[in-house]
């Protein structure tokens, strides 16, 4: 059988939610994806443009991004998503919690709001 989509990098999704191009986005359903929240596993990439919600979005799943910082980062952190769909250095708190994380930064962050360059695992 014919793979739908071979490369798998971009990929169509529906908005749950209204969503900004550079959040990070997880799974809510079959198809269907909003802004991911803080520390989620459902991580599926980065939405490539703005979708209001039922409207169709592009999602980017692996490569380099440019996503906005919820605080500081530092070049070479693991990071994991954060409310509103920005992303914050990993914290490991409980066993199994590297699944959480969805790359590492290239760049730094010195605040919320700052943009950083990730590398998405």
């Amino acid at each position: 059988m014919p793979e739908k989509y071979s490369e798998g990098r971009y990929l169509p999704f529906t908005a749950g939610a209204d969503i900004q191009a550079g959040q990070v986005v997880e799974l809510n359903g079959e198809g269907v994806v909003v802004p991911a929240s803080d520390g989620s596993t459902k991580v599926i990439g980065v939405a490539l443009i703005n979708a209001k919600a039922g409207e169709k979005v592009t999602v980017v799943t692996e490569g380099v991004v440019e996503v906005v910082a919820a605080g500081a980062i530092s070049a070479g952190d693991k990071v994991q998503s954060a409310a509103g769909g920005k992303v914050a250095t990993w914290s490991a708190s409980a066993a199994g919690d590297s699944a959480k994380i969805i790359g590492t930064a290239l760049t730094s962050a010195s605040a919320d709001g700052d943009k950083v360059i990730v590398l998405m695992k």
